[in-house]
């Protein structure tokens, strides 16, 4: 039994670090007493599971990109940030489209005064035109009057060439004023184009000044940032990376494992890093394998307060199995080493063990100890072996 031990710590010293065995080697040579609690090791039946590794992604997922090229301003949010639909998240600087505006409106006032101008001309013409229509009408009656009378020598010759003098000087003025009339109209439809045209170029021109400013197009979570303030935007190179706050969980599975999943089955998922776990539906099964790692996918239901990125286990139920399960704090971590210390007489026996699988509060021992031994449940980090165990 000595020898035995002997050999054992010897192995054991060997595998610590060179602090632990300098201290381990003081320890060695005086045993002290220990007050512990001991159990005896039993096989127990329990529920196996499987777990599988997957991942949180957004159901949706798109990348913000400019539609006009300018500088990065200001982005309003940062990695992993929430924000609604709506909110603004890039602001673009674009001195080009800014001057543009500033020209535009310029090209709009001047089509305004124009209107004006063009506006109160045709008022003149066509009052000159009413006056000039009153004119000629009253010259023409004159005229035919005048005409009738030199027919009966009423009136002397040169009496009828003073009126038909005035009678040709009134039509000759209307139609000049009904000619100004036309082409004040005219102008005033050149005018309303030009200022439609102003119009449209200035709203043209805040559109794409719109575009400055990119707003969240759905309740979101922005996944990734792909460029920073200051750096040139044009269209087609993404700023953000965003998704979208429903999400799925994505498990990677091995291809003999395809059996214990089906669509519309349950099974429990876990959030590990935000303490979420809940029943998840199988949504879908991809067909394919991955040749590299012989996996495939499987989609799941995700949970609104896990974040896309995020690691995930997929937790299925196996089988009863019988096994030898310790409490977790009797197995103490050492260098690089797991031991067991088994109550030998009173005495504390170092075990090197090999632990599996890991069942809430106690820990699979595949090798190392065997039913029936009596094992430190409480105080196994204060052990070490040859000491004298009380309690």
């Amino acid at each position: 039994m000595k020898k035995w031990l002997a050999i054992l710590s010897l192995f054991f010293f060997v595998a610590c670090s060179s602090g632990e065995k300098k201290k381990m080697a003081e320890q060695l040579e005086t045993p002290k007493r220990v007050k512990v609690k001991t159990e005896i090791l039993k096989k127990e039946m329990v529920n196996t599971a499987i777990t599988y590794s997957g991942t949180v992604f957004s159901n949706t997922t798109t990348y913000l990109m400019p539609k006009v090229v300018g500088y990065i301003e200001k982005i309003y949010a940062k990695e992993g940030e929430r924000f609604k639909k709506g909110d603004l998240l890039v602001k673009i600087k674009s001195k080009e489209l800014e001057d543009k505006r500033e020209f535009a409106k310029a090209a709009v006032k001047e089509a305004e005064n124009g209107l004006k101008q063009a506006e109160l001309g045709i008022a003149m013409a066509k009052q000159q035109y009413q006056q000039a229509k009153a004119a000629f009408e009253l010259a023409e009656k004159t005229y035919k009057r005048f005409q009738n009378l030199i027919a009966n020598e009423s009136v002397s010759k040169q009496e009828f060439d003073e009126v038909e003098a005035k009678y040709k000087m009134a039509k000759a003025a209307y139609e000049l004023a009904e000619r100004n009339v036309k082409l004040a109209e005219e102008k005033l439809n050149q005018v309303k184009i030009k200022r439609k045209q102003a119009l449209a170029a200035l709203s043209e021109v805040n559109t794409y000044l719109s575009y400055t400013k990119i707003v969240a197009p759905f309740d979101g979570i922005v996944l990734e940032k792909k460029s920073d303030v200051g750096n040139l935007a044009a269209p087609g190179q993404p700023i953000l990376k965003i998704g979208s706050l429903d999400n799925v969980v994505y498990a990677f599975v091995n291809e003999s494992a395809t059996g214990k999943f089906k669509v519309g089955s349950e099974v429990e998922v876990e959030i590990p890093s935000v303490g979420i776990r809940y029943t998840a539906k199988v949504l879908e099964i991809s067909p394919d394998v991955d040749p590299a790692t012989r996996n495939f996918k499987v989609k799941l239901t995700g949970n609104i307060n896990a974040t896309p990125g995020m690691y995930a286990k997929i937790n299925i139920t196996g089988a009863k199995e019988n096994i030898l399960l310790v409490p977790k704090q009797s197995v103490v971590v050492r260098g690089q080493l797991e031991i067991v210390f088994v109550d030998k007489n009173g005495r504390a026996e170092l075990r090197i063990v090999k632990t599996g699988r890991r069942f809430q509060d106690k820990v699979e021992i595949l090798s190392g100890l065997s039913e029936g031994e009596k094992i430190v449940i409480e105080n196994a980090d204060k052990l070490n072996a040859g000491d004298i165990l009380e309690g």
